[in-house]
Order: C-alpha cells, then structure tokens, then sequence
C-alpha cells in the first residue's frame, strides 16, 4: 500500500511538472506572436493649437528613455507644438532642474521618460500649480494620488514574470541566474520582484546571485561585476538584466568573462541595439516596449489634460523578442500602424 501510495504521488507530481512546463510554454508562445489589436484609448479628443511642452528624459544612455522623447517630438510636430527635451543625465538634481526651467518657462506640458516622479515629487506639485500638465512614461502609476495626470506604462510586474516563464521554458526549468537589479527606478524594481516571484515556481530554478546596478555608474562598472559573479558562480547559465542598456554592459561582462558561448542574456525593452544583437545571435531575449509609440500616447494624454477630459491611463501592449521572432527594424516599434491610429483620434 505504502509503495502504491509513493508511485501514485510520483506519478501526479510528473504530471503536475508536465503540466507547468507545458503552461510557461504556451505563455512564451503567446508572448512571441504579434500584437495586432488596438489597446485604446478609443475616445476620440481635439487637437487644440499650438503648445509648449518639455520633455525630460532619464539620462541619454537610457536607449528607451531617449525613445520614447522623440515619439513626443514626432507626435508634437504633427500637433503643431514646440517641443524641449531635456537629458536628465541619470541625475534627479538635473531631473528637478528641467522640470523648474519647464515652469519658468511657462510650459502647457512636462512629460517624463522614465524619470521617477517621487524624486521629483515637490517639484512636479509646483507644476500642477502653475498649471502645468505632467504626464510620466515608463513609471507604475502609485498606489496613492500625486500630481501626475496620466502615467503611461506597460505592466512591468508582468513583464518580470514572462521573462521568469521565458527563462524556465528556455532552459528546460534548469536555469541558475545571475539577476541584475537597479534599486532606483520604481519600474525596474517592480520587473525584478514579477521576476523573482515567478522563478521561483521553477523547481530547478536558482538566482545564484543578485548583482545591483544603477543607471549612472552601469557603463563603469557592471561588466566587472557581472564578469566576477561568473566567476564565482560557474554554474550561472542566465543573465537577466532590468533593461536593455543594462543589459549591454552585462552583456559585455560576459565576453569578459569568456562565456559568451554558455550564458545566455535577456532584459526589457527592445532597444535598437538589442534588436540587432538577437538577430545576430549575440544576445538572447527582450520583452519589448514600442518605446516611441509611448511618446505618442503621452502626447494623447497631454491632449485629454488640455481638452479637460479625463486621462486615457491605457496599459501599453509589450512583445517578447527572441531570434526567431527578431524584427528587421531599429527595435521593435509596435506591431499596427499606432501613428494612423492617435491622429484618427485628433481628428488630423
């Protein structure tokens, strides 16, 4: 009886394992296809004339950040606005500084690309009072109310997740993961947690070690340190990091490191440079954002502030990209004609 009982459990645990391999295979699957639905918004608002609107980006080396500032250039030129970008260089003294000369400028609009409201927070509650709409790009939107009147993001705990589901389809649930982690941004540390909570459904699965990173000293120093964790991790077979110019660095940890051949690197985003690396084979997964197509629909919501309606908040659509799937353009800049779409809405 007690060895029936043994093979009985034995044989509905292989099913059970069956079975969650088959479902983050599907996941993965489902993730790679193209995104062809519109996501909204679906309320049509109007273009009013001609604005002053600045845009603040988290630092130039934040590929995504950089984006998504011309998609609000793009989007302004057929709006008829003057539109400011202002790098942030990695600095939230810079960030605070763009968003004060934004009110002595007497800007209609401030949008952030992927500047962290809550180190800006004072300042952006001096906007509001000048009157000034604030729409952010990348961040979660809070729990709690700010003076922030849309947010414009993909869900970034989701994001972690399916790179969580990617690493253990990939890897046959036998993944041992280098996870690099920046601290600062509210949207990195959320892919992270999605990230760790889902690995950690895969049994063989193991984060060897967390490396921390942040966006002004990455390009310093984080081959180095991803090089030493190989180092003493020699099993380590992923790298995960929090997006795609981190990712380039870790990256070049790894050639550092001489593993390029057993240690596969996956982040978020879906930056040019990344885009062209997995389909040159150096490089192996991103859950991509169509970053410019972000800075359209800041520009949307800048226009809902404007007609006093209400803010759209549309989650935006993400795509995983991996060789087979590689797009032959510079990132991955959405699957519709999203530009066709925001201009029906404007009436343009």
């Amino acid at each position: 009886m007690i060895r029936q009982t043994m093979l009985a459990f034995a044989s509905a645990f292989a099913i059970a394992g069956a079975s969650s391999a088959q479902d983050v295979n599907s996941v993965v699957e489902a993730a790679k296809q193209p995104k062809t639905e519109w996501p909204g918004p679906t309320e049509p608002v109007k273009a009013e004339g001609a604005k002053n609107i600045y845009v603040i980006t988290c630092a130039s080396q934040g590929i995504g950040c950089v984006r998504a500032a011309n998609g609000v250039v793009d989007a302004g030129g057929v709006l008829g606005w003057d539109v400011r970008v202002i790098d942030g260089r990695g600095d939230p003294a810079a960030w605070n500084a763009g968003i004060l000369s934004a009110i002595t400028a007497k800007a209609d609009g401030i949008v952030l690309a992927a500047v962290p409201p809550m180190l800006v927070g004072d300042a952006i509650a001096q906007a509001k009072a000048a009157g000034i709409t604030v729409v952010s790009v990348f961040n979660p939107e809070p729990e709690e109310e700010d003076s922030v009147f849309a947010y414009v993001r993909p869900d970034h705990v989701a994001q972690g997740e399916l790179a969580a589901d990617w690493v253990e389809a990939d890897s046959g649930g036998k993944a041992k993961i280098i996870l690099v982690e920046d601290p600062i941004f509210p949207e990195l540390v959320q892919r992270g947690k999605g990230f760790r909570e889902s690995i950690a459904s895969c049994g063989d699965c193991e984060i060897v070690e967390s490396v921390e990173s942040t966006l002004a000293t990455m390009a310093q120093r984080l081959p180095g340190a991803v090089a030493a964790a190989l180092s003493r991790h020699p099993e380590a077979n992923y790298v995960i990091a929090p997006f795609d110019s981190n990712g380039f660095f870790a990256n070049e940890g790894v050639r550092q490191a001489g593993r390029s051949g057993s240690v596969k690197v996956g982040s978020y985003e879906g930056d040019p440079q990344t885009i062209a690396a997995i389909r040159d084979g150096e490089y192996a997964m991103t859950i991509a954002d169509p970053a410019e197509w972000m800075g359209w629909q800041a520009a949307d919501e800048l226009l809902r502030s404007f007609a006093d309606a209400g803010p759209a908040n549309v989650l935006v659509v993400d795509r995983l990209i991996v060789r087979d799937n590689a797009p032959d353009t510079e990132g991955w800049l959405g699957d519709i004609d999203y530009k066709a779409k925001f201009q029906e809405l404007w009436g343009r």
